[in-house]
């Protein structure tokens, strides 16, 4: 067999439709089935995670409501035959099943109503998702919201929404009852209002799925892949995330007894945010939060009494929030050890994944100097022994987040990610061709004075190219001037990343050289805007700007990248005076646009920011899609990184290169780069 066939085999048979069978096609499905599971449970659905809370021999379906096409919704409850209208899709290719957040019905339909009740699998390619849907316009991902975002005559039960949400966990034991057992709410009036509430919620879902535009076939392609992911998950270290827990139960006592030595009293846990504020502020140390970033600023400066320093530090080294990962990575392991369910597709507007409970994304990158041994010095388990290797034990423990993350017995781990892929995308979106060129150089060469922040630099304090290489500390402000100014950002932008290393006087003029030397990146942030406004103001007519291409339709102000994929911006209006005029969303209450709420409007480094966001997330989708095809099993993907879990001695980080960076066919003068590692353990 090939690696692919043996990918395909080794794939639960729910899931080969990805790779055989065409995507289901909305709009010429014959017949549409609308269902949605009300449950209850012992395990907690928010703690746990979709797919352990599925699997778990505590949860079980209180009913299911169901519609076939604009058909009366039926309900089935336990006890009932299986109802004919699930034998149809899962025989019939015709059919299409819909459900709002499908990964929650599929996991109840595979793993309770499947083995208990007999119930037939559909196909993962026959299904589809209203809120996927709606994240791929830009809507919110809960369905009440979207149904509010869109006006629909049919709204959620709010009323049955908290009858739910009391129903689905047990109750609190009554006064002569055995605190040892399980009680629920369940008596007839409440199951009634329940039965209600599941139907009103079909009623709402098929309105919504009327009202939304289909995902196109690569997406729906690309939403089945993400599916197949979550299903499998990746593996974690057990032993090693107790030993790590045990190391930050330790510790958490000693720094919040130092603490509160230090602050006499007045703050006791290293956690109690609006206390460590407060009495900073009384020792003369004013600061506003107390993120790791705030913390560092304040550490870097002069004049801080001994007391305010050593509160800082230990508020640094005690609060890491990978640390707080820990708990989340465990309760969310299966019996197999394996995290699911932790992507969500489509949760940025650009359509980026983003993380659901545990958030890979937000997993810290080691800074320790050898990992190896942080590693093998966290395993222990001991704290004395950490404190005595590092000064800052419970940092080590973050550095070690992501090694919690490994392969299975007999199998390794292949990532790689691409390299700095959104100053390529910038720089080809918007035209900036000795940017572009110096990257080609770098990727042919490898030579540290093509190193394209290196040329930068020498574009900023205008010297001969070649002047300076990776050595140089010139080096890190070209770096820092590429991600501070690159989306129109300035010295509030700069300071995010060097917060106090230069005068303000000194960043301007950082700024300033940094733009001379990008004209064309300039250009584009002003045209992007002007594209877009005077799309939303001549709504309908098609507006481009070089590789892009706006237009207003309906509700939406569409953004087609160069890939041909459209961003949608929900409720576009224009916004200012004749002076200055921008385009405003409405607030969907989902977060999207929240730079662009209260009026304040989109502007050109948000446009650009999109673009190129867009165009890496495309590079990357496309890149998974490869990367799953010839075999390499996905288990993570990381911003700009795939990682896949491959049988001990299968494949090659060559390979996995070259299919990470092969162009696609829109994007063949973009230079693609990336960077590939293999090895037991998620450590990059």
């Amino acid at each position: 067999m090939t690696p692919m066939e043996n990918a395909i085999s080794a794939a639960p048979a729910f899931y080969v439709g990805i790779r055989t069978v065409a995507a289901a096609d909305v709009s010429h499905a014959q017949h549409v089935l609308h269902r949605d599971y009300e449950t209850r449970g012992t395990a907690v659905l928010e703690v746990t995670g979709t797919f352990k809370y599925a699997r778990h021999s505590g949860t079980e379906v209180l009913c299911c409501a169901f519609a076939v096409d604009d058909k009366p919704v039926r309900q089935w409850i336990p006890g009932d035959p299986v109802p004919p209208e699930f034998s149809e899709p899962a025989n019939n290719p015709n059919w299409i099943i819909v459900a709002h957040g499908d990964h929650f019905e599929t996991a109840i339909e595979r793993h309770i109503m499947a083995p208990r009740f007999g119930w037939p699998e559909i196909p993962l390619n026959r299904h589809v998702c209203t809120m996927s849907m709606a994240l791929a316009l830009s809507l919110p991902a809960r369905l009440s919201a979207a149904a509010d975002a869109l006006e629909l005559a049919d709204r959620k039960d709010t009323a049955g929404e908290r009858l739910m949400q009391q129903m689905s966990k047990p109750r609190r034991p009554r006064q002569a009852e055995n605190s040892d057992q399980t009680y629920w709410f369940s008596d007839d009036d409440r199951l009634q209002r329940l039965y209600r509430y599941c139907r009103q919620d079909v009623e709402v879902e098929r309105a919504l799925f009327h009202r939304l535009v289909p995902l196109p076939e690569a997406e729906h392609k690309l939403w089945q892949l993400s599916c197949l992911i979550n299903e499998r998950g990746f593996c974690v270290d057990r032993q090693f995330a107790e030993a790590a827990g045990r190391i930050a139960q330790a510790a958490a006592p000693e720094i919040d007894a130092e603490l509160g030595d230090l602050t006499s009293g007045a703050v006791t846990g290293i956690d109690q945010v609006a206390r460590l504020l407060a009495w900073l502020q009384q020792q003369g140390c004013a600061m506003e939060k107390l993120d790791r970033r705030a913390i560092e600023r304040q550490l870097k400066g002069e004049g801080l009494s001994r007391p305010v320093r050593r509160v800082l530090e230990l508020r640094l080294g005690g609060a890491q929030a990978a640390v707080k990962k820990i708990d989340a990575l465990l309760q969310r392991a299966g019996a197999d050890n394996r995290v699911r369910g932790t992507f969500r597709y489509h949760g940025a507007s650009t359509g980026r994944w983003s993380g659901e409970g545990l958030q890979p994304q937000n997993l810290k990158r080691p800074v320790v100097a050898d990992l190896d041994a942080a590693i093998a010095a966290v395993a222990t388990g001991d704290y004395e022994h950490v404190r005595n290797l590092y000064p800052r034990p419970m940092a080590v423990v973050g550095d070690c987040s992501r090694s919690m993350i490994c392969a299975a017995p007999g199998h390794t781990l292949i990532g790689a990610d691409f390299s700095s892929i959104e100053s390529r995308g910038l720089a080809w979106v918007a035209g900036e061709e000795w940017k572009l060129d110096s990257y080609r150089r770098y990727d042919a060469t490898r030579d540290p004075r093509d190193e394209p922040y290196c040329e930068t630099a020498c574009k900023v304090f205008r010297v001969l190219s070649g002047t300076y290489t990776k050595e140089s500390p010139e080096r890190n402000i070209g770096k820092t001037c590429d991600l501070a100014f690159g989306y129109m950002g300035g010295l509030n932008a700069w300071r995010k990343f060097e917060p106090e290393r230069f005068s303000d006087a000194e960043v301007e003029a950082f700024k300033k050289e940094w733009r001379a030397a990008h004209p064309k990146i300039k250009q584009f942030w002003y045209d992007l805007d002007r594209a877009a406004w005077t799309a939303v103001r001549e709504r309908g007519r098609v507006v481009r700007c070089g590789r892009v291409v706006f237009k207003c339709a309906g509700a939406f102000l569409f953004l087609k990248l160069p890939g041909g994929r459209k961003l949608a911006y929900p409720y576009p209006r224009i916004s200012g005076d004749d002076r200055e005029q921008h385009v405003v969303f409405a607030d969907n209450g989902a977060g999207q646009f929240k730079d662009c709420r209260h009026g304040n409007g989109a502007f050109g480094g948000l446009w650009t920011e999109n673009v190129v966001s867009g165009i890496a997330r495309d590079l990357l989708a496309e890149a998974m899609l490869r990367i799953e095809a010839a075999g390499y099993p996905i288990v993570l993907h990381v911003h700009d990184e795939v990682v896949a879990e491959v049988p001990s001695g299968f494949g090659s980080t060559d390979e996995f290169t070259q299919l990470m960076t092969r162009k696609p066919a829109w994007a063949l003068d973009l230079p693609i780069a990336a960077s590939a590692w293999s090895g037991p353990r998620y450590g990059k």
